[in-house]
């Protein structure tokens, strides 16, 4: 097969400087794993091999001069240059200091699976047994990487050099098996520390800076293996798994610690599934990947997964075997091969490229038709919240999910956009614009169908930011780095220039039509 490209150029460029990561894998989840340097080292004209050496000098903002960093912000985007994407458009490795993977999804997983099943029906029953079929997968580190340089806070989407997308609550539902149903998780200062850690069963001595510590609660396998003693014992045991499972996979941060306020609503556990986990747990998510962005936090926090996940499903790139079509939560139809947790550099620029060549025919706009789930009674309320602009309320913070820029991904024509609200997030002591968990509709938020959504969104986006002129010291580097990463990944792909591209073409549709005339000539001579 050929795969026509305008990334391997003839025009050469002087010498640069390139960026490499060490092929060490992750595994998805992995408890304050971070990532390998990705940093920038000098450049000798070769990619071949790509031998491990010590990790260069980190990438800093100080090393990037102001002057670089002063791109034009758009009418919707703005300080692009802190955004993360700045370090695609110079053809740097990313930001390697806190390029962390919290959280301990597999370790908590683990745990869980060895649990007695009076346990296990419990975390059933509070709604989290779809999400606990899921098996931590290893990692394409490298487009993980590049799809967050493409997030963008102030409207918590992916912006395409094509178009927006972004997850959804019915994402959300179909990708992690978690249902936005019942009451809504609301904290307050009423709750006090003290009948927290009585309901856990633990010492003052658990409590740092006002908040629990997740190894003080986490329970032993030999623990959670036996059969409670009696209904105090079990009530104990499993409000502190539940709460070291769920930190572990949506609540992780670097210090490891939780609120108090979420063992509320654990006191009685019969009565954990009356509540909305689906919707603490999605803004968890969008708090975490704002902080990522925003340089608030250099770790992905939240259950970062997700995005991998969600991407497979509407992005024809990257995309790993499917295991099996119809299956749910969709989380577990992927088969990850270990490749995929390369974090070599050739491998990023290869993803950056991915994306910013990216057309629409190759977004799946609506995954989920074909899905038996997709239609059944318990996704109705997390489309009618897809439909809305939302805020949703997480532990410390409520973030904004917006829904008229997704309205394509739920089967509506694509309609420009109103701005977004002035504050897309906010402390719990902070009112949103909308009331949370409700919003208002979609429909409401988009300007006229005459509208041009194409031009808007030039103006508006970010478009293409891998500039090859400049990227790994110049175009002609990249296309060997490209080259590389295409032989090792996908050997049955071959890359050839735009120009010998067009020519082959020419001459095939020459032969072509030269076939013809001798066809039409011996119609006519019989």
């Amino acid at each position: 097969m050929i795969m026509s490209t305008s990334i391997v150029s003839e025009n050469k460029r002087s010498r640069g400087r390139r960026g490499r990561q060490g092929n060490r894998k992750r595994s998805c989840g992995d408890e304050s794993t971070s990532g390998q340097d990705l940093g920038s080292e000098k450049a000798n004209g070769e990619v071949s091999g790509l031998k491990k050496r010590k990790p260069s000098k980190k990438v800093t903002e100080d090393v990037i001069p102001p002057e670089q960093r002063g791109i034009p912000d758009t009418p919707l985007l703005h300080n692009l240059g802190k955004h993360p994407s700045i370090y695609a458009r110079l053809g740097r490795g990313t930001l390697t200091q806190n390029l962390n993977f919290r959280g301990a999804w597999p370790t908590a997983l683990g745990l869980y699976r060895q649990a007695h099943d009076q346990y296990k029906e419990l975390f059933g029953a509070a709604g989290f047994g779809d999400f606990l079929k899921i098996d931590p997968v290893h990692i394409p580190q490298a487009y993980l990487v590049a799809l967050m340089e493409r997030w963008f806070s102030e409207t918590n989407t992916i912006h395409l050099p094509c178009c927006e997308i972004g997850p959804t609550p019915v994402d959300w539902a179909m990708v992690t098996g978690l249902q936005f149903k019942g009451e809504s998780i609301r904290f307050n200062h009423q709750f006090e520390m003290s009948k927290a850690l009585e309901l856990l069963g633990v010492e003052s001595a658990a409590v740092t800076e006002g908040k629990i510590r997740l190894s003080s609660i986490t329970p032993t396998i030999e623990e959670v293996k036996m059969a409670p003693a009696n209904n105090e014992a079990k009530s104990v045991m499993f409000r502190r798994l539940f709460l070291y499972v769920v930190a572990s996979c949506f609540f992780n941060n670097n210090r490891s610690v939780i609120n108090h306020q979420l063992v509320k609503y654990l006191e009685h556990i019969d009565e954990v599934g009356n509540y909305n986990w689906a919707a603490i747990t999605f803004a968890a998510f969008l708090a975490g990947m704002r902080r990522k962005v925003t340089g608030e936090t250099g770790a992905f926090t939240g259950f970062w997964p997700f995005l991998l996940f969600w991407a497979f499903e509407y992005l024809d790139i990257f995309r790993p075997n499917i295991v099996e079509a119809d299956v749910f939560p969709r989380a577990i139809r992927w088969s990850c091969p270990n490749i995929l947790s390369s974090a070599d550099f050739s491998d990023l620029f290869a993803a950056r490229c991915q994306l910013d060549y990216i057309e629409e025919a190759q977004v799946t706009w609506q995954p989920y038709l074909a899905s038996s789930e997709f239609g059944s009674t318990d996704m109705v309320q997390a489309m009618s919240l897809a439909q809305k602009r939302a805020p949703f309320e997480s532990i410390d913070t409520w973030e904004y999910y917006l829904g008229e820029r997704c309205r394509r991904q739920l089967g509506f024509p694509c309609r420009v956009p109103l701005p977004p609200p002035d504050r897309m997030h906010g402390t719990n002591d902070l009112t949103p614009e909308d009331e949370i968990g409700v919003g208002k509709p979609a429909d409401n938020l988009v300007m006229d169908e005459n509208v041009d959504y194409s031009s808007w969104f030039a103006v508006h986006s970010v478009g293409k930011i891998v500039d090859l002129s400049r990227f790994l010291g110049g175009v002609e580097t990249g296309a060997k780095v490209l080259s590389h990463w295409v032989a090792a990944h996908h050997p049955d792909i071959l890359l050839v220039r735009r120009s010998d591209y067009e020519s082959m073409a020419e001459a095939y549709d020459a032969a072509v039509a030269e076939c013809q005339m001798l066809r039409a000539k011996l119609a006519q001579a019989e």
